[in-house]
């Protein structure tokens, strides 16, 4: 079977369950945004287009929009400090080619191809605590990206038997928790 043709009986299949939908509308709310001010922010989007893949891969500002708000929301439910961790790393790779004499700009003034070929020198600086701050970031940002609906499209990936065994699980706690609740 070709990739078009698994992809085209996976939206099919989801077409016609909605119980399938990747993002239901069950009234489930996801938490709000990590508060960063709009320096770390500017900082945050740079690396966001520096490290997600370049064309051909999926791309626009929609889904940029869309790995911002998902790390941002996850950040939330980190141990506040490792999200802070998370902030200083931010900002120091925003600073690194300055610090590292790489570039005379910060990382957010660079172009995103640039950029991208600054945190791939830093990725195997010397220094194993840069090396780790780059693994860290590039980690929560392309794991948001390989998430979004049209990545899954471009690849030819349905996560069907994911979320059939994820409703599968929150159906029987559902059940073992109405067993359980006093009359």
């Amino acid at each position: 079977m070709t990739q078009a043709a698994v992809v085209l009986k996976a939206e099919s299949l989801l077409r016609r369950s909605p119980k399938l939908k990747r993002h239901p509308d069950d009234g489930w709310r996801l938490a709000e945004p990590y508060p960063m001010s709009s320096a770390l922010l500017d900082s945050f989007r740079a690396l966001v287009q520096a490290i997600c893949p370049p064309p051909p891969a999926p791309w626009s500002p929609e889904i940029a929009r869309r790995v911002e708000l998902y790390v941002r929301s996850f950040m939330q439910y980190m141990h506040p400090i490792v999200a802070r961790a998370l902030c200083v790393a931010i900002a120091l790779l925003d600073w690194a080619p300055r610090f590292l004499f790489v570039s005379t700009r910060r990382l957010k003034r660079l172009d995103p191809r640039e950029a991208g070929r600054v945190l791939a020198r830093l990725a195997h600086a010397r220094f194993s605590l840069l090396r780790s701050l780059v693994l860290a970031v590039r980690g929560v940002i392309l794991s948001a990206y390989f998430d979004q609906d049209e990545v899954h499209r471009a690849l030819g990936y349905s996560p069907i038997p994911f979320l059939t065994n994820r409703l599968s699980l929150r159906q029987r706690l559902l059940e073992k928790s109405a067993t359980k609740s006093p009359p």
